[in-house]
């Protein structure tokens, strides 16, 4: 750039030049004068060009390099401060206002110290104090806390800025370490809760070093096993501890630990200073710990299985006993267990039996208050009139014969009302069609009456080899669906219904839905009313059957009752 002005100032000196000699009179400038001059105004020329040149090259690459130092600055993976001596932020990256949680530019001139945790903003000055003060990279590790984000632990590398008048200026690094810390925190645990289980660990516990042979560490189990303290275990080979009698057994084990890893001996005697021999299974297995290879030794002391395997002879009788009597013992559990659920479930059966008896008296009652009342209401009154025109006709032998016809008319008109009356008591006991012509009849001219009394349409879909079924099958089927249509009478305030009765190879199924109300399904082996039989009733002639009865329905939505029979 400090060669712009003397570009300029020649130049111009070059631009008066010509003009001067341009002025003079055409004959005073010689050829090669003119020449001269022009071919300097060339050269100039094309020298500013190139300069021009150089000059946007410099500054596309000090653009470039500033967006670069842009994109490193903004997007490091760590937060980048300016802190005066005071603690005040000059300057921040994005990575650092992200850590604080607040925009880059709400940071400028705010105190830093304000976004530690209280109890360490003190501290944090007299980290800034050392920072300026010795002038060498000084590290601290604070609690940053954010409102919006859980407190977070931060290292704080800093040193005092160069470029700027002495003690004015610092850079701080600013790391997350919350990780880190968890992780080493996590790691000190494990360290500890391992340690504690090698410590208090029942079986010995040798670790060996595979290049020499010779312990590294051992468990107090382990030194009272062979005798030794801790102290007299370290740095001794296997064989000097009584692990092995000599080297060779020694060798063996190392060399099968380098071809699978782990060994195993079932049955191996261990010598020590106690002054006894110990039976004791070993497995010994090759680890990586720290990059360097450690052979773990688990000891179990079997002595005292071994003395009672030794008297297995005299013990095999005692140990069947034993085991059979352990498998009586097991089977007389099972038998109190099964006949607690036994006497559970005869227990429930009965007071089940007990309620459905009661609903079932309950309801011949009620049906017989009906009849009898029917009977009272109607076929009496019906019979007291034909008595009474009877009489009429007994006393009016003089009356003319038309007056006479009429009276035995009313009177037939009274026999024919009671001789139906009779007939659709017999037919609501037992429909003579359903034994006469077949269930599908039957039902038809049920639904049609259905439809009369309660303008309530019914569509019935039905196989023809239903007729074909055992007659307890077509009874069953037909008295679920009076009961089922009765209900919908009585409760759904539906305006169809669809019955589909379908013969399947194994069942017959029978679907009765329809578009009312509906209601909450409590229990689907009653109805809400105790006093009624409800769907008590149907599920019960379905299962004497060994069939199924099912109930699916909610308040506004439709009910559908579905009954599955199997075909014998």
């Amino acid at each position: 750039m400090s060669g712009k002005p003397k570009t300029d100032q020649s130049t111009a000196k070059l631009r008066r030049r010509a003009e001067k000699l341009v002025s003079k009179p055409a004959k005073a400038l010689a050829d090669a004068e003119t020449s001269r001059l022009v071919h300097e105004l060339e050269v100039h020329q094309i020298e500013l060009e190139m300069q021009n040149t150089a000059l946007r090259e410099a500054r596309d690459e000090a653009e470039a390099l500033l967006e670069k130092y842009t994109e490193l600055y903004d997007f490091a993976p760590v937060g980048y401060f300016t802190l005066t001596p005071d603690g005040m932020i000059k300057l921040v990256n994005l990575t650092g206002s992200t850590m604080v949680g607040i925009g880059r530019a709400h940071l400028i001139d705010r105190s830093f110290a304000m976004f530690l945790a209280p109890a360490q903003r003190a501290g944090f000055r007299s980290f800034l104090k050392q920072v300026f003060e010795e002038e060498t990279k000084q590290t601290g590790e604070f609690e940053l806390e954010n409102p919006n984000l859980s407190t977070r632990i931060i290292s704080i590398i800093s040193i005092e800025a160069r470029c700027c008048p002495s003690g004015t200026e610092c850079r701080a690094m600013i790391l997350d370490i919350t990780a880190r810390r968890e992780a080493l925190v996590g790691i000190r645990a494990s360290e500890i809760r391992h340690r504690r289980l090698f410590e208090a660990a029942h079986d010995g516990i040798l670790l060996i070093d595979p290049a020499t042979a010779r312990v590294i560490d051992a468990n107090p189990f382990m030194t009272r096993l062979l005798g030794f303290s801790r102290d007299q275990l370290f740095g001794k080979d296997l064989v000097e501890i009584g692990f092995f009698k000599d080297e060779i057994a020694c060798r063996r084990m190392f060399r099968e630990l380098r071809k699978s890893q782990e060994v195993y001996y079932e049955d191996m005697t261990l010598d020590g200073q106690t002054g006894r021999s110990l039976q004791v299974e070993v497995t010994a297995k090759l680890y990586q710990e720290g990059g360097q290879p450690v052979i773990q030794c688990n000891i179990r002391d079997i002595t005292t299985r071994k003395l009672a395997e030794g008297m297995s002879h005299r013990n095999v009788k005692l140990k069947r006993e034993i085991a059979h009597r352990q498998k009586i013992e097991e089977n007389l559990r099972a038998h109190r267990k099964e006949q607690s659920i036994l006497l559970k479930q005869s227990r429930l059966q009965q007071k089940q039996l007990r309620d459905l008896s009661h609903r079932i008296l309950n309801a011949q009652e009620e049906e017989r208050k009906r009849i009898s009342r029917e009977l009272h209401d109607v076929i009496a009154q019906t019979l007291v009139g034909i008595n009474v025109h009877l009489a009429v006709l007994d006393k009016g032998k003089a009356v003319s014969p038309a007056t006479f016809h009429r009276q035995v008319s009313k009177t037939q008109r009274l026999v024919k009302k009671a001789v139906a009356t009779f007939h659709e008591y017999a037919r609501e006991l037992r429909p003579t069609m359903l034994d006469d012509l077949g269930l599908i009849p039957a039902l038809q001219v049920h639904m049609e009456r259905f439809m009369a009394n309660t303008g309530i349409r019914v569509n019935l879909t039905a196989s023809a080899k239903i007729d074909q079924s055992p007659a307890g099958v077509r009874t069953a089927l037909y008295r679920i669906a009076i009961a089922a249509l009765t209900n919908v009478a009585r409760h759904s305030k539906a305006s169809h219904v669809v019955v589909r009765i379908e013969h399947l190879e194994n069942i017959i199924r029978m679907t009765i839905r329809d578009d009312g109300e509906g209601f909450q399904v409590i229990d689907k082996t009653g109805s809400r009313k105790k006093n009624r039989l409800g769907l008590v009733g149907m599920k019960e002639r379905a299962e004497m059957l060994g069939g199924s009865f099912q109930v699916e329905s909610a308040p506004g939505s439709p009910t559908t009752v579905m009954v599955e029979l199997p075909v014998r």
